[in-house]
């Protein structure tokens, strides 16, 4: 009997049996070969054995493949009374990926069960194998440090013995996951694709600066944890904030009474009264002096969160006294007053830095209970320091104008006693301030750091208007949150520096979340045109020099030929596998997707085939909106047969779930295939023969196209009108001249923040935002321009999506006629991105501006977006599930053709949504709405007043 096993290998004279729920079955013996699955695990053993003795093997191998899957069945491992582990034909990856998976799981002692310790040796690193190697794998297998060993065994076939130890001897702290999952041989491959070119000797310290650098991320990302850790996991926010307006209110009911001398002053007292340079001094004062407490106990919650409890208070002591000794305990005590109905925490922050500080110098003991008291009031320290930046913005509007004098006054006065605790953390050496309030403060004086002479202190030349300790403030928060420092964001308008800024990558650039992730999105880049440079000696240099191919930017463009059968099943769910269909309709989209699962789906011969029609590519979105498998379709043979599945592959390009991959084959195999078109009648006589047309040269784009779109651009750009850039330059909170050059620099969650404040701050309202961001110049030059002149030049519809853009397309946006009708169409798209965002996040500033104004177009189109991302908020149900019918006059319908919600469904793309989830969620769900959107009288009141003022 033979029996065909993975790798090619034929085992003669013996049997095989696979694990069944009814027990255990002979293959192909006691049943059909067909019940035997392509790859799957079986033990191997003599013909004869007897009953118990299978019975044992296979209860051995089912232990084997719970603890180290499937793969490592094709290791061989013995499994007891002359059985062994072996796969079927049909597995994926190779021999060393099986050893590895079952080393995992036998460990060294036990390592024998693999056979002899050279055979496995060989089959992990290779024939060239030498003993130091395997002495530096044994002490790697001893320890667990499973990351150096995949790493070395994938980096095996490019890497020399010696080369080979030092990896081994590498380490990653235990919460680090190096390298989370996905076979050596794959990563092998990659790697092989990465180094082709790069010189032997400098591969190691392409792989050792890696794997540093993703130790680096994966510090950076468990620094950030363990520092926000120490803050409250409820948001403290909005209780804070009614408490601070009731302490407020209440200092300045005490100055009504006083200047007045009644004991319960009328509100016609209360208007006559006109604060006094007393009151905007001492108003002044409690910000600087709660901006200082802030920042004391934000720098004490991280040294706390870096170095423990004790370790950090130490470290943390003396700017603690410094914050402590800036507050009477007067004012610290009536801060902290309870107020039925309001939160217990204080007012200020003075009464926790006060406490804090009593603990410290109080000589009790650093116990449980000291922990237990101290710890609370750090966890307070963010939620204070974002109200406080809050009252710093208030203040400086409040006091612009009639009041700047008193500004000025208090501006004048120094530091040095909050210097001498606390230091510096951004150097005064290079401040130049934030000039729209700097400038006023110091009556247009020298910046900080053109006023410090060679050698003198900066704490005798800092002043309060300075606002350096505004900056300090927000440079705590930063690092409460992971970053060395904010990061200043000039021309935004306030808070004028980012506490958490988005980080700013290349598209493409290879993620350092993983060495599989990192090598796998090199690999991508190799596969898409790119070139490692020869003299790269860190893995920055080398990745960068792939991203400098303009190959890359090329072979994004164009959209796929997708069969019309599967895009008509795009974002529909496969039955009975919990996932959702998605058909990849351009490179874009493969790009993405290789940068989550660490696959090479985004390689040229996927994209070729793709955009030819001969194939279809697909993911798989679990429940939660994460790709869980990426598949190729191919059409069966004649077409008209269907489809079939050719590959399917979860991340890293492991094997899928065993139901689920059975379940989308099964579906798959349900897509018809095209309709055989009936042939063309043949005429008669054949028409008389024409000599050939003379040979066109090759269309230019750039020649053929700007001649035409230019002037309907520059028409287009005209008639936008001064107003439209005005509501940018209000977002941007710059000139209108400059602003589409700033917006079109903000990453996405920076120009979400700055939506946002526009829109808290009443600098646009919702409705003018919304319909400047529908003027799209260059998009009505594009329709207008000769069909035939479209038609030529299939690449002109990526003038309308994001960039990068081919290189013809880069000299044609590039030309002065239709730039600035491109950035606008770009700062319209992004901008509607941002209100997109802030409506799924409930913002705050999106309901109030929905209550104050709103249209149909706008009130659809935000309603469809929420609804598809189906946010964990509070929802509001308009419509019952399954019902298409809308409550609220005038009478819609959801299925209306002509009506305004399949009209907001294309608009609604635009907002971010996932408009193939619609009809899903209207069936689950029911068209939804946040509440905060909704007035006294519901969402008929709402849908009314979106009418109310329609012109």
């Amino acid at each position: 009997m033979k029996i065909r096993l993975a790798g090619g290998v034929v085992a003669s004279g013996l049997c095989a049996w696979a694990a069944r729920p009814a027990g255990p079955v002979r293959l192909p013996g006691d049943t059909d070969a067909s019940a035997a699955r392509p790859g799957e695990a079986v033990a191997l053993g003599p013909d004869g054995a007897d009953g118990e003795d299978v019975e044992r093997a296979v209860t051995e191998l089912a232990r084997l493949v719970r603890a180290g899957g499937v793969v490592a069945a094709g290791a061989g491992v013995d499994l007891g009374g002359g059985f062994r582990s072996a796969r079927l034909d049909g597995a994926r990856g190779d021999h060393r990926d099986a050893v590895l998976a079952a080393l995992r799981v036998v460990g060294l002692d036990n390592a024998h069960k693999l056979g002899d310790r050279a055979g496995y040796l060989v089959a992990l690193f290779g024939p060239a194998v030498t003993k130091r190697v395997g002495a530096a794998a044994a002490r790697a297998v001893g320890e667990r440090r499973w990351a150096a060993l995949h790493l070395a065994v994938a980096a095996s076939d490019v890497l020399g013995p010696e080369q080979l130890e030092r990896v081994l001897a590498l380490e990653a702290p235990d919460d680090a996951d190096v390298i989370p999952g996905g076979p050596p041989s794959v990563l092998a491959q990659h790697l092989r694709q990465v180094f082709r070119d790069v010189p032997r000797p400098r591969r190691l310290d392409l792989i050792l600066d890696l794997w540093a650098r993703v130790l680096e991320h994966h510090g950076g990302v468990a620094r950030r944890k363990r520092r926000l850790a120490t803050q409250s996991s409820r948001d403290r926010v909005p209780d804070l904030r009614k408490r601070r307006t009731h302490y407020e209110d209440q200092k300045i009911l005490w100055r009504v009474r006083h200047a007045l001398g009644v004991a319960e002053p009328s509100l016609a007292d209360a208007a006559r009264w006109v604060p006094d340079e007393p009151y905007w001094r001492n108003r002044l004062d409690r910000v600087l002096n709660d901006a200082l407490g802030a920042t004391a106990l934000l720098r004490t919650a991280v040294a706390v969160a870096d170095h423990c409890l004790e370790d950090g208070l130490e470290r943390s002591s003396g700017v603690i006294a410094t914050a402590a000794g800036e507050v009477d305990d007067l004012h610290a005590t009536d801060s902290a007053r309870r107020v039925p109905g309001l939160t217990g925490l204080p007012a200020r922050p003075a009464a926790y830095v006060r406490d804090i500080h009593r603990r410290l110098t109080g000589g009790k003991p650093h116990d449980a209970k000291f922990a237990a008291y101290v710890r609370p009031r750090l966890s307070c320290a963010r939620a204070f320091a974002l109200l406080i930046i809050e009252d710093v913005e208030q203040v400086m509007r409040e006091l612009r104008g009639p009041h700047a004098e008193h500004l000025r006054r208090w501006a004048a006065t120094g530091l040095r006693g909050w210097r001498e605790g606390a230091g510096y953390v951004r150097s005064p050496a290079d401040w130049a301030g934030i000039p729209p309030w700097t400038g006023p403060l110091l009556e247009n004086a020298a910046p900080l750091h053109e006023r410090l002479a060679s050698g003198q202190d900066p704490a005798d030349v800092e002043t309060v208007g300075d606002l350096l300790w505004y900056a300090d403030v927000i440079d705590a928060l930063a690092r409460l949150h992971g970053h060395e420092k904010a990061q200043a964001t000039p021309g935004t308008g306030e808070p004028w520096f980012e506490h958490d800024p988005e980080p700013v990558t290349e598209r493409l650039a290879p993620r350092l979340d993983s060495v599989t992730l990192a090598v796998s999105g090199a690999a991508q880049l190799v596969a898409l045109g790119g070139v490692p440079p020869r003299g790269a000696r860190t893995w920055t240099d080398l990745t960068a020099g792939l991203l400098a191919g303009t190959a890359i930017a090329e072979a994004l463009t164009g959209d796929f030929a997708v069969p019309a059968a599967l895009l008509e099943r795009d974002g529909t769910a496969v039955p009975g596998a919990s996932v959702r269909f998605k058909v990849a309709r351009s490179a874009r989209d493969l790009s993405e997707w290789s940068e989550y699962m660490g696959n090479c789906i985004a390689g040229p011969f996927y994209i070729d085939d793709a955009k030819k029609g001969r194939c279809g590519l697909a993911g798989l979105y679990g429940r939660h909106g994460l790709l869980v498998a990426n598949a190729e379709l191919l059409p069966l043979r004649p077409a008209s047969r269907g489809w079939r599945v050719s590959e399917i592959a979860a991340r890293f390009n492991d094997e899928p779930d065993e139901e689920l991959e059975r379940r989308f084959r099964d579906w798959v195999a349900t897509i018809p295939g095209p309709v055989k078109a009936e042939p063309a009648r043949v005429p008669e006589e054949p028409p008389p023969v024409r000599p050939a047309p003379r040979r066109r040269g090759a269309p230019r784009l750039v020649e053929d196209v700007a001649p035409k779109l230019g002037p309907l651009a520059e028409r287009a750009w005209r008639e936008t009108g001064p107003e439209v850039l005005g509501v940018y330059a209000a977002v941007a909170a710059t000139p209108p001249d400059a602003a589409l050059v700033r917006l079109r620099r903000l990453g996405g969650e920076r120009l979400t923040g700055a939506v946002r404040r526009a829109l808290e701050d009443g600098a646009v309202d919702l409705a003018g935002l919304w319909t400047a961001t529908g003027r799209r110049p260059l998009g009505t030059a594009l329709d207008a321009l000769d069909p035939a002149l479209r038609d030529r030049f299939d690449q002109l519809p990526l003038l309308l999506g994001e960039p990068p853009l081919p290189k013809a397309l880069r000299r044609l946006v590039k030309l002065p006629a239709i730039a600035d009708a491109y950035a606008l169409d770009l700062a319209g798209r992004r901008t509607r991105q941002a209100i997109g965002l802030l409506a799924v996040q409930d913002a705050p500033a999106l309901a109030a501006a929905v209550a104050q104004r709103t249209t149909e177009p706008l009130l659809c189109a935000l309603t469809v977006a929420v609804t598809c991302a189906a946010p964990d908020t509070e929802l509001e149900t308009v419509t019952a599930p399954r019902s298409v019918r809308v409550p609220g006059f005038p009478a819609t319908a959801l299925d209306d053709d002509d009506g305004p919600w399949r009209r907001a469904l294309p608009v609604a793309r635009e907002l971010g949504a996932d408009t193939a989830r619609f009809w899903d969620e209207i069936a689950a769900h029911g068209l939804r709405v946040p509440a905060s959107w909704l007035p006294p009288g519901g969402w008929t009141a709402l849908w009314a007043r979106a009418h109310s003022r329609r012109r």
